[in-house]
């Protein structure tokens, strides 16, 4: 026997295998054309009748959304590579005109087993640039779709389990956008990408997508546990985000749709210009300043008409806030009230938008005032500060209200700690017919001197305790029309002081016996001023100072002048006259009159000087005598 012919003959079993095999195959293969004739079968009715296509998908989509759906343009069926819908030109819409949608074009998925039982099943649906409008000033009036049905039901019910395990399905949006009307107001939004993911009523729904707002990029996400227990106004967890170049904003907690609506939870958001970032959404800042570099943190309450935050954390403008914010809306007009506290506030980013008060010429601002609307929106804002600085006056422990009201604006430091001092002050300003109106006044209650007119205004006038009130009112359309306005009155006291730059003790002891040493000696050193008082009324932009003296060892002045606020001048006339130990002056007492005079950033000490060469001996003959026929007349 060959070995080669033993290798090549088949085996029994090698012959019974084969047969089998080629069954197989050929079962499999009569399965697959049972099957596609079974779905084209099916299916049939929608490949040849458009008409009986479009109200199968019609009759889904109105069940699953609730809005009546029509086709304009052609509608197909595609089987491979796997079975789709197409429709072009497709409308939604409720019969109330809340709600809009119109799409160029419409694909859908359709899953393959309920096709054997000749249903149409489509479980995702891409609109092509669908063009939406949405008015929520107006109530949607539509057939009841999954999600109302799931509304209606209720809670731990069997309807309601029914109602969470309908399928629902995916939504995609390719090159979208939508106006949304909304209190009179319409937003728009352009270049939507989303897609929406609710595969089952009572499962997890996730939104996920981007659009542009006023030319900002925005990505946005929502997320909702139990959407059916939502609907129905149970509680839910929620997680929502929404990041853009601009700001971002997230919120994680339990939300409650219906009747007693609300979301509960943590809410954060930051903001490279939150003036910005509100603008975006039509929003008004509602107080002046840059609002950059914000930061926010709270426990938030929210509400149809209300929200609450507290334990609040803000950083805004290099400034740290901690307390708690309510919002209201009544009637459409948002009310802000906040209780914050800040270790270190500094003032100046409140200031930041505030005209100019002087021109690089050294004349006060000339320009008309522009300042932002502040109508949008009402405020309270309480702080409390334990150390505040605007440029380089400074205050401590102080207690700081800003409010506004109807557009008009008040600014008050109830109380507060400066220089060893009390210090109240408040100030409002409001649109008149005459431009702006404003009003002031201001209490220091021994407050050192010294150092608040250095740091005011970088001079070594002064020093002592300070009592000092001031009230002030005035209109105009700008800095320069406003001063003209100024009424009002002040009066000003100041205790264990003294005055830099003017020695009026020694000036007086020189007087008689070195009167020309005095004139020099007046303009040095200083003068120990033990009390010193003055009076002022302002009247049209003039501040006219009257009663004023001031007394020291050695010396006594009394003085008066006016003060043109709007050529920022001063002129004071004053007499010096030596006093005795008991502080008394006597009729031979020796006297010197000088003034006080020149723009405020010049103020110079003048004296009569020919008065003192005159008192001098050596020097009187100096002077030019008098013409001898202009004494004729009085010797005569």
């Amino acid at each position: 026997m060959q070995p080669s012919a033993l290798t090549n003959k088949p085996s029994p079993a090698l012959k019974a295998r084969r047969p089998s095999a080629a069954l197989r195959r050929l079962a499999s293969a009569l399965a697959a054309v049972a099957a596609f004739a079974a779905i084209a079968a099916a299916i049939a009715p929608w490949l040849f009748s458009p008409t009986a296509l479009m109200d199968a998908v019609a009759d889904q989509l109105q069940g699953s959304s609730g809005l009546y759906v029509a086709a304009r343009g052609k509608i197909s069926f595609s089987l491979l590579p796997r079975p789709s819908i197409a429709v072009d030109a497709v409308a939604f819409a409720d019969r109330n005109g809340a709600l809009l949608i119109e799409a160029s074009e419409l694909h859908g998925d359709v899953d393959v087993l309920p096709l054997l039982a000749g249903r149409l099943k489509v479980t995702a649906v891409t609109l092509i640039r669908p063009h939406a409008r949405i008015d929520f000033d107006k109530t949607p009036d539509g057939a009841p779709g999954a999600a109302a049905r799931a509304a209606a039901a209720k809670p731990a019910t069997l309807e309601a389990a029914a109602a969470d395990n309908v399928r629902f399905g995916t939504v995609s949006i390719v090159d979208g956008d939508a106006r949304i009307s909304y209190r009179g107001r319409l937003y728009a939004l352009e270049r939507i990408a989303a897609k929406f993911e609710w595969r089952r009523i009572g499962e997890a729904a996730a939104l996920t997508g981007a659009f542009d707002v006023n030319g900002e990029r925005l990505e946005a996400l929502l997320w909702v546990a139990r959407p059916g227990a939502l609907l129905r106004g149970e509680e839910s967890v929620v997680t929502s985000r929404l990041d853009g170049q601009t700001f971002r904003f997230e919120a994680q907690g339990v939300g409650q749709l219906g009747a007693n609506a609300r979301f509960a939870g943590h809410v954060a958001a930051a903001a490279a210009s939150a003036r910005r970032a509100l603008a975006l959404f039509g929003v008004a800042a509602p107080l002046p300043g840059p609002f950059s570099d914000t930061q926010f943190s709270a426990q938030a309450t929210l509400a149809p008409r209300e929200a609450h935050f507290k334990g609040a954390r803000l950083f805004v403008d290099g400034n740290e806030f901690r307390g708690d914010l309510d919002v209201h809306n009544e009637g459409g007009r948002p009310t802000f009230a906040a209780a914050l506290q800040s270790e270190f506030l500094s003032l100046r980013p409140f200031l930041s938008e505030a005209p100019a008060l002087v021109d690089s010429d050294g004349q006060w601002n000339r320009r008309p005032f522009d300042l932002p609307d502040l109508s949008g929106a009402d405020v309270d804002l309480r702080l409390a500060v334990g150390h505040a600085r605007l440029g380089r006056l400074k205050i401590s422990d102080a207690s700081i209200r800003a409010t506004l009201r109807d557009g008009a604006a008040e600014f008050s430091i109830d109380q507060a700690q400066a220089y060893r001092g009390a210090f109240k002050f408040r100030a409002s300003v409001a649109p008149g017919p005459e431009g702006l109106a404003f009003r002031a006044n201001a209490q220091t209650m021994a407050v050192e001197a010294g150092p608040l007119i250095w740091d005011a205004f970088g001079k070594p006038w002064l020093a002592g305790a300070l009592n000092a009130t001031l009230t002030l009112d005035g209109s105009g359309d700008r800095m320069s029309a406003l001063m003209q306005s100024l009424n009002g009155r002040a009066s000003v006291a100041l205790v264990d002081g003294e005055m830099s730059g003017v020695d009026l003790e020694k000036a007086l002891q020189g007087w008689e016996k070195r009167p020309l040493s005095s004139a020099v000696d007046i303009r040095s050193g200083r003068s120990i001023v033990d009390a010193a008082s003055a009076a002022m009324k302002f009247e049209n932009g003039v501040a006219k100072i009257f009663d004023g003296s001031a007394r020291g060892p050695g010396f006594s002045v009394a003085f008066s002048g006016s003060a043109p606020l709007p050529e920022r001048a001063l002129a004071i006339n004053a007499i010096a006259r030596e006093t005795d130990s008991a502080g008394k002056i006597s009729d031979s007492a020796p006297s010197i009159a000088f003034e006080v005079a020149g723009r405020w950033d010049e103020l110079a000490l003048k004296l009569d000087t020919q008065s003192f060469i005159r008192r001098s001996d050596a020097a009187a003959p100096l002077l030019p005598r008098p013409d001898a026929s202009s004494q004729a007349p009085a010797a005569r």
